[in-house]
């Protein structure tokens, strides 16, 4: 996997994981935005129309700019096919900031890669010592993904989401670099 030097892009076997561009716009938003199937078990509301989504991605560019977020990539085509990033909570403690794919591509294997990919960024470029990663419950292939890279259940804890008022559990797994 290759890492550029600011990390603006990060590069697996079959993705990439970059910034947003404007033409982007479309398929981000016909592959994951509009879809609730894949909003039911993440804290953002689905975008309806093509205004919404234009904002939403006006949005999207202004936090990425900021922090370690992309658009997920396939790496033949370049079409988004979903986004992921981390935030640092602390010094060296990060956290995912959301993984998702569109529906038509998961149970592929791209989820590992994507947080493979999370993983070496956190701890061979940013200097991570422990990596939080969260999920919904009943987000039983989530919890596969990070399970099956070494993560281990740290705790869970009641939340509701903000744009619904749906509660939920979030089971929460770290993965601490100094213990692996």
């Amino acid at each position: 996997m290759e890492l550029r030097a600011d990390c603006a892009v990060l590069e697996t076997p079959r993705l990439r994981l970059r910034k947003a561009k404007d033409s982007d716009l479309m398929p981000i938003w016909q592959n994951v935005w509009q879809d609730a199937r894949i909003a039911k078990t993440m804290l953002w509301q689905p975008t309806e129309n093509l205004e919404d989504a234009k904002d939403r991605l006006e949005r999207t560019k202004r936090f990425q700019g900021m922090y370690d977020a992309y658009f997920v990539c396939l790496k033949d085509t370049d079409e988004p096919i979903g986004f992921a990033g981390v935030k640092e909570l602390e010094p060296g403690v990060f956290e995912d900031a959301g993984i998702c794919v569109a529906t038509a591509l998961q149970n592929q294997g791209y989820g590992k890669e994507i947080l493979a990919a999370l993983m070496e960024l956190v701890f061979e470029k940013r200097g991570g010592r422990r990596f939080i990663y969260g999920c919904f419950r009943e987000n039983e292939r989530s919890a596969a993904v990070c399970k099956a890279l070494g993560f281990q259940y740290a705790y869970s804890r009641p939340e509701t989401r903000a744009w619904d008022g749906y509660e939920y559990i979030s089971d929460f797994y770290t993965y601490d670099f100094t213990e692996n």
